[in-house]
């Protein structure tokens, strides 16, 4: 059964010039960590990617971001390519049981996701 969802969009050059304070704010260590490796046009889709994929879980879950570390959201890349969420923190808490499906996808001068939240089978 499905429990909530969320959609959002980012422009892309909003990622551009993110301090290194920022940067460790809005991501998870893993996000960051990758995204350095990247050239600055792919560093800036991939982050607004994954920045609209951590807004979307909070519309899905009906709260906004309000209490959650962004940080505690880490949308990971699966074997496929695919998008997978892995949460930590209050946003785990918040997910409880629920299954998290995310889809990402960026045409600049945006990037959009959408999170699915439903229950576990």
């Amino acid at each position: 059964m499905i429990e909530g969802i969320g959609i959002d969009i980012v422009n892309i050059s909003r990622m551009d010039t993110l301090s290194t304070v920022a940067l460790h704010r809005l991501f998870h260590e893993m996000e960051v960590t990758y995204a350095l490796t990247l050239q600055e046009k792919q560093r800036s889709e991939y982050l607004a990617g994954r920045f609209a994929a951590k807004e979307a879980l909070g519309k899905a879950l009906g709260t906004g971001l309000s209490g959650i570390a962004p940080s505690d959201i880490c949308i990971e890349t699966g074997e496929k390519g695919n998008p997978i969420m892995k949460l930590y923190g209050k946003a785990k808490t918040l997910v409880g049981n629920r299954e998290v499906l995310v889809s990402i996808t960026h045409d600049s001068p945006v990037a959009s996701a959408i999170v699915l939240l439903q229950e576990r089978r």
